[in-house]
């Protein structure tokens, strides 16, 4: 579902995109306008589904762009993202078919997920035509292997390459020439998917491509911004006992910190400072499982001097604590 953000405010436009998970829910942000006029000319040329739009806005404000577009796009929907939280505006938008009406003053930041997740399955369940649980499950696997987060991510690399093992081989290969041809675009690379007789095939094809990128990245870690990541994704992995902080790994790659936490969480999925938490309870995971060392030690090593914050985190992270972390996995 691709959508389009209209808001005058630059930096709340900016904002939207870069806080919502929009991949996880099958949605693609097809761009971002100032105001309604900008937004019909937008339309003429890039049709979307969804426009997430302001409501006092110069020169077409967000109820007369619902009103023309019901004219000239009526397929594309609206959610209202305002600081409004006027009833007239409210009852006004969703009479004329607005999936949702959101409060910019009342908005949560982590109710981001679950707002994201109810506008999906609003409009997939009234303007999308039904389809069978395979070939929704096909079409959830292409948005997902599109988006470069696995690229950066081990957990959702392994959990793809699991369920893509489940669907047929000429599925599989639609994915992948369709998934690589996206990439190979926004890391400026060459070439095509190769011919491959099976699903197992193409996933050790994937897993090989995906570790060039790393190996290119310690020559050129400037070549693309998928590089530049992975570059970045490099040097926590393996300072991963170092304090790692959002300013020196942008410095690292040659961008200012706020572009950088900006399309790190784009092409991750998760902000810097939660990477490199979750990376070093992976590391933290390991050494208890190796159990060469007292968990006070490892907690030490990793940067934490207050060992009751690092079983904290932990839990948050692996849902038991160290000790019984340690305990489960010798039962293995």
């Amino acid at each position: 579902m691709k959508v389009l953000i209209v808001d005058d405010d630059k930096l709340a436009r900016k904002g939207l995109i870069a806080i919502m998970d929009w991949g996880k829910y099958g949605f693609e942000v097809a761009g971002d306008v100032q105001n309604g006029r900008k937004a019909l000319a937008f339309l003429q040329d890039h049709p979307v589904d969804i426009i997430f739009t302001d409501i006092d806005m110069p020169e077409i404000d967000g109820i007369e762009l619902m009103k023309l577009c019901e004219e000239a796009h009526p397929d594309v929907k609206f959610v209202i993202f305002s600081v409004y939280e006027d009833f007239y505006y409210a009852q006004t938008a969703i009479r004329m078919g607005a999936l949702d009406y959101i409060s910019k003053i009342s908005f949560d930041p982590e109710e981001c997920d679950q707002i994201l997740k109810q506008i999906s399955e609003k409009y997939k369940r009234a303007y999308m035509p039904a389809v069978d649980e395979d070939t929704r499950k096909v079409k959830d696997l292409e948005d997902r292997w599109l988006h470069p987060k696995w690229i950066f991510n081990d957990k959702e690399f392994a959990v793809l390459c699991n369920e893509t093992k489940e669907i047929k081989l000429r599925s599989a290969e639609r994915i992948f020439v369709k998934s690589f041809h996206s990439l190979q675009r926004l890391t400026g690379g060459e070439g095509e998917f190769p011919s491959l007789d099976t699903v197992g095939e193409m996933l050790d094809w994937a897993g090989q491509w995906r570790d060039k990128i790393y190996e290119s990245c310690r020559k050129a870690p400037g070549h693309s911004d998928i590089h530049s990541f992975a570059a970045v994704i490099t040097h926590v992995n393996e300072n991963v006992e170092e304090e790692l902080r959002s300013e020196e790994a942008s410095e690292l790659i040659g961008m200012s910190r706020s572009y950088f936490s900006t399309r790190f969480k784009e092409m991750t999925g998760e902000t810097f400072h939660h990477y490199v938490i979750q990376r070093k309870m992976k590391a933290a995971a390991d050494r208890i499982a190796e159990g060469r060392q007292s968990i006070t030690q490892i907690a030490a090593e990793l940067g934490y001097d207050n060992f009751h914050y690092f079983a904290r985190v932990f839990a948050r992270e692996y849902g038991c604590t160290p000790a019984e972390y340690r305990k489960r996995v010798k039962n293995v």
